[in-house]
Formats: structure tokens, C-alpha cells, sequence
């Protein structure tokens, strides 16, 4: 079902399509090279297009409104009703995208979620195997709770950390701290800061509703929504990522106070 970046580049057709979903920055894609080769690209996306952004797509398919990528791409295999069958692994697969942007079903969810959810179970989607994928090693735990250990809470509501050691999985680490850091009482904004890769910074943001971490991201070059957001850098050290984040992100807030303060005297 998988395949890596290597091989893909090295895989030859005739009139290929290239088809790139949950992001519109090139550079946040698997395989960046693959969209200067192929002409004919389709993105399907649920976030908000920023500047820098894929060019001369032949279809982009994007509704910001919807929960999660996952769910616009069941949506698209509904419209072919029960002409199109999909495997049980395919279903597992755009079941847990959506379970991810969602928390389990308790963010950004609307009538089409369910509905999603619902075609996915009746082509086996079983809950039993989702749950087993989302289940963490030791190692995973513990490096959780030494990102969490180590976080810096500011008066403002930001808390921010970094991940301690580079992980196969660190991206996943990242979030699932950056989810667990929102909730802790007094917190507005999370932030964790990680190694990618060893030229890659990678930063994952999330918002308890007031504060717009897609802006914060879209900063630093990356996007997402209001609520959770993040952005890869390139040749730059975890330090100095966290403190350009940490400078830019309290301003942010301390702009944003200012503003909703200024608007409440004028009421």
C-alpha cells in the first residue's frame, strides 16, 4: 500500500497524475522532487491555501470546513456509490485520518464526518484494529513524558517544549504532546519544537479556540487551521527554532491581548 520516497522517483509511466492530499506546500509533501516531474498534479486538501502554496494544479479539491482530508477523499468514493468497492485495509486507513483531525470525533466535526464514518464501517472499518494501530511503544511514553516534563508555561497561556531525542515516529510524539499540553488548565497555545530529520525542524502547534496558531505557523512558512498547526525548517537547530518560535509566538499573543482589550473598551 506503501512505498517509499526513493522508489518513487524512480517509477516511469505515461501521462502519470500525481495526486497530493492534506497539504498544499510543496515542501511538506513526501516527495517534493515528484511535482517539478509530473505535469498533471490533483490536490485535495482541507486546509486554508497560504502564499506559498502548489502551482498550476490541474484539479484542487478543498473545503477548509470539513474535518480532515480522509473525510473529503470518502466522500469522493461515496459519489460512486457501490460501483466503487474499497478494501478493509483502505477503510481502516481514512477512519483513523479522521479519528487523528478530529481527537476521536471531538473537533471540527459536522454531519458529514458521521457520515463518513459510517460508509468507512460499512466497508470494515473495525474498531478493534484502529485501536490497535494507535497504540504507543514504551519508548513512545517516555519520551512524551520527558517533552512534557521539560515545557515551559508562560503567564500568557503559551507552553511550549522540546522533544528530547530524535525517534522514528517523532512527528507523532510531537503531536500527541502538543494535544496533551492543551489540556492543562490556564493553556491557550502548545508548542513542540523536534528534530525531523537531520537538516528538518519540524514544530507542531495547537490552540484551545482564541489564539490562531495557523498564523503563528504560516509565519515559519507553514499552515494548517486556527486550532492545530504546524511547519517544517530546514537547516536550523532545535534551539534556535524554539526561541525564533517562543519570540514570535509571544508577541503574537501579547498583539492579540492587546487588540481584544482595546476592543472591549470601545464597546
Amino acid at each position: 500500500l506503501f512505498i517509499s520516497n526513493d522508489k518513487v522517483v524512480n517509477i516511469t509511466a505515461q501521462n502519470p497524475v500525481l495526486f497530493v492530499v492534506d497539504t498544499f506546500i510543496p515542501h511538506l509533501t513526501a516527495a517534493p522532487e515528484m511535482l517539478e516531474r509530473i505535469e498533471q498534479v490533483v490536490v485535495i486538501d482541507h486546509h486554508r491555501r497560504s502564499e506559498n502554496c502548489i502551482k498550476n494544479t490541474k484539479i484542487a479539491y478543498t473545503e477548509t470546513a470539513t474535518s480532515s482530508t480522509s473525510e473529503l477523499v470518502t466522500e469522493l468514493l461515496m459519489y460512486f456509490g457501490d460501483e466503487l468497492k474499497i478494501s478493509r485495509i483502505e477503510a481502516i486507513a481514512l477512519y483513523c485520518g479522521i479519528l487523528v483531525d478530529t481527537k476521536n470525533f471531538a473537533v471540527q466535526v459536522g454531519v458529514r464526518t458521521f457520515e463518513a464514518a459510517a460508509y468507512l464501517r460499512r466497508w470494515g472499518a473495525d474498531l478493534v484494529a484502529v485501536r490497535q494501530l494507535f497504540r504507543t511503544d514504551f519508548a513512545t511514553e517516555v519520551a512524551e513524558a520527558k517533552a512534557k516534563a521539560t515545557a515551559n508555561m508562560l503567564p500568557n497561556g503559551l507552553i511550549i517544549t522540546k522533544c528530547p531525542e530524535a525517534m522514528p515516529n517523532i512527528q507523532v510524539v510531537a503531536a500527541q504532546v502538543a494535544d496533551s499540553m492543551l489540556r492543562i488548565e490556564g493553556v491557550r497555545v502548545s508548542i513542540v519544537v523536534f528534530q525531523l530529520t537531520q537538516n528538518t525542524v519540524g514544530v507542531s502547534a495547537r490552540s484551545a479556540g482564541d489564539i490562531n496558531v495557523q498564523l503563528i505557523m504560516e509565519n515559519f512558512g507553514g499552515g494548517g487551521h486556527q486550532n492545530v498547526a504546524g511547519t517544517q525548517l530546514k537547516d536550523g537547530t532545535v534551539d534556535d527554532v524554539y526561541n525564533q518560535v517562543l519570540e514570535y509566538t509571544n508577541s503574537f499573543i501579547e498583539e492579540f491581548d492587546g487588540n481584544e482589550s482595546n476592543t472591549a473598551e470601545g464597546r
